[in-house]
């Protein structure tokens, strides 16, 4: 008879960031026989609350009661604004001290773009500038890592870049497994089946006013997480090639 699962914290947890890909790279690594997806579905928001409330040693237990795996799988969730919430890493750290981390991060200005008509599509009636100022915070990569790092080591973190995944995503794909202490062996044959919601349909190109002042407020961004994050390749990031390493003057 099979063993019953078991309950205890997440092995991984997706900290980051919204419309950057996650939903497909987490129904990806769903796809393999030992990881496991949490009770609630990828995004749990687990933490939101406690950015008016105190987190409270029930509470920590209720939230592994969320991850159940069997003998030999691991579990995690992936909820993308835990990096955006500066309250949420140290909780995490309390919460799920050894769990691995997984970030990827997204050409800004186009995560900017996905983000705020997501949100337009979700509340209609809300003020269009309280929409774009939260849309471009979630696109200050750099910001959020730091608080990341304050509170949990470089070497429980893997970031990713989403470009990299569509451009190489068996490669990319072995490289989450090996960090997640997986079998590397397994084999996906889905990368192409893009889940999750889309707003190509709407995508509209943005005016050269908005485009300057985007790509202005990110450049020092961008700067900074490519030292921070030497496996980012800006050169993929259309509205920041010319800040790659090998675009720069000596």
């Amino acid at each position: 008879m099979a063993a019953a699962p078991t309950t205890g914290p997440p092995d991984f947890i997706g900290v980051g960031t919204q419309r950057s890909g996650t939903t497909w790279w987490f129904e990806t690594l769903l796809a393999h026989p030992q990881i496991r997806a949490p009770r609630g579905g990828k995004e749990l928001h687990y933490f939101d609350r406690y950015g008016g409330r105190e987190l409270t040693d029930p509470g920590i237990a209720a939230y592994h009661e969320l991850f159940p795996r069997g003998p030999g799988q691991i579990a995690g969730e992936w909820t993308p604004r835990y990096m955006h919430d500066f309250w949420t890493p140290p909780l995490l750290a309390r919460a799920a001290p050894a769990a691995k981390l997984l970030v990827m991060f997204r050409d800004p200005v186009e995560r900017f773009r996905s983000g705020a008509l997501h949100q337009m599509s979700l509340t209609p009636k809300a003020r269009i500038a309280g929409i774009t100022s939260d849309a471009i915070e979630r696109g200050r990569y750099a910001a959020q890592l730091r608080r990341l790092l304050a509170y949990h080591d470089e070497s429980k973190l893997l970031i990713l870049q989403y470009e990299k995944c569509v451009a190489e995503p068996a490669d990319q794909y072995r490289r989450t497994l090996a960090f997640l202490g997986v079998d590397t062996e397994h084999r996906h044959d889905g990368f192409e089946q893009r889940r999750g919601t889309t707003q190509a349909a709407n995508k509209q190109p943005l005016w050269d006013d908005m485009l300057d002042g985007l790509r202005a407020a990110y450049e020092p961004e961008v700067l900074e997480l490519a030292a921070m994050a030497p496996d980012i390749d800006v050169s993929l990031w259309s509205n920041f090639a010319h800040l790659a390493a090998d675009a720069l003057p000596a």
